[in-house]
């Protein structure tokens, strides 16, 4: 299983970005989403505890015949800046299949300008 366009750059802090995904198989071909379940779990690449992040968000479907969906960044979704490892878990019926292998950039967020 794999996922198509990366890495994702979003900044720290930032909610309502939009981590947009094509799921292919090993062959490259689409995979059907329909009736899927999906959730996506990261970790911050450089934390020797490998402790998941809180997500507050969901993974939506676009369009299941397409294999494409996203997910949304909440309020509290990726603190601080780093490289994050990802992975997208598809549950369908009664199987699991997970797509690992997704970095995300976090970029640290300007300071604010004192006036």
């Amino acid at each position: 299983m794999n996922i198509v366009i990366q890495p994702y750059e979003i900044v720290q802090g930032d909610h309502g970005a939009q981590l947009n995904f094509v799921v292919v198989d090993g062959n490259g071909d689409i995979v059907d989403l329909t009736g899927a379940s999906l959730s996506l779990a990261a970790q911050d690449a450089n934390d020797p505890t490998q402790t998941n992040l809180t997500l507050s968000g969901s993974v939506q479907v676009d369009v299941a015949t397409s294999g494409t969906c996203h997910y949304t960044t909440a309020v509290g979704d990726f603190p601080n800046p780093g490289t994050f490892n990802a992975q997208l878990t598809i549950a369908s019926g009664g199987n699991s299949i997970t797509a690992p292998n997704i970095t995300i950039i976090v970029l640290p967020s300007l300071p604010a300008l004192n006036n």
